[in-house]
């Protein structure tokens, strides 16, 4: 059972990585789609702020779904090779619903600008996360 959690953790970085990649570029194309069409939800701005939305719910589920690994295997004893490790682990965890919460949900540009960053953040951060937990001890 330790051995599929451990496969799962280290596995689920890859999709996090990618999904976090996939925001951050519909956020910056959202941030080249004229003003006017983001603002009035015009067909094509309307469904890439929708995708970027649903990409960064599913980013954020992953992140809480990586975290949830990341104890399991903690409460088994596996520790990652560098302690920082929990610090980028809750960075992942943690950019989404910080960046919703500071965003105010009326100005969409702004949204955007503050979501893309947390896109940036969570990809900077499983990277960082995933080079301090190599090799851990099990």
């Amino acid at each position: 059972m330790l051995n599929v959690v451990l496969t799962l953790h280290q596995a689920v970085v890859w999709v996090v990585l990618a999904l976090g990649a996939a925001c951050l570029v519909c956020g910056l194309a959202l941030l080249f789609v004229r003003r006017g069409a983001l603002l009035t939800g015009a067909n094509a701005a309307g469904g890439l702020l929708r995708i970027f939305r649903v990409l960064l719910a599913i980013t954020a589920g992953l992140g809480v779904l990586q975290a949830i690994f990341g104890v399991l295997l903690l409460t088994q004893g596996c520790r990652p090779h560098d302690n920082l490790h929990y610090v980028y682990g809750i960075i992942v965890l943690a950019a989404v619903p910080v960046a919703y919460v500071y965003s105010d949900q009326r100005q969409v540009r702004r949204d955007v600008i503050i979501l893309s960053i947390a896109a940036a953040a969570i990809i900077g951060a499983a990277i960082r996360a995933f080079v301090t937990g190599s090799p851990g001890s099990c």
